[in-house]
């Protein structure tokens, strides 16, 4: 499974004028429902914000991957924003994120939903991947550079 294989430009969102978490979690529920791949923007917003009163999704070093289950989703969701001067979002090393991917899963993609966070999880420990996907200026040119780090 490769992250990009998921994602489509209108799915990437480079620097959104947004300024924190909750308005970026109420973000990629309009684009979802937009894009008609949920019913409802609030459900995903609101299962967004329930999971991370368990625990941040920001995973330190510039990273966040919140993520949620919502019946009836039928297959594994994802959209991802890019904030070049950091995000407000409350992360365990305490800075700002700089890149957020955004996965929704139901129980019928429950795998596809781990596979989504471990292949995030490496992501995330690439040197470089970070830098090299924050300086993208358009989606189209994201899914590129993701590919290219996938795929090496």
């Amino acid at each position: 499974m490769f992250l990009f294989q998921h994602l489509t430009k209108e799915r990437v969102l480079i620097d959104p004028v947004v300024t924190g978490r909750d308005q970026l979690f109420r973000l990629f529920g309009e684009r979802f429902e937009d894009l008609d791949l949920v019913s409802s923007r609030g459900v995903v917003e609101q299962s967004l914000k329930e999971r991370e009163a368990v625990l941040s999704t920001g995973i330190g070093e510039g990273w966040a991957i919140p993520h949620a289950q919502i019946p009836g989703a039928g297959r594994l969701l994802m959209a991802v924003s890019v904030h070049p001067r950091g995000l407000s979002y409350p992360a365990v090393d305490q800075l700002p994120v700089q890149l957020v991917f955004c996965l929704i899963g139901d129980s019928k993609t429950a795998a596809d939903h781990l596979a989504g966070l471990a292949r995030m999880a490496r992501l995330a420990r690439q040197d470089g991947a970070l830098d090299r996907l924050v300086k993208t200026v358009t989606p189209e040119e994201f899914i590129g550079v993701l590919k290219a780090i996938e795929e090496d």
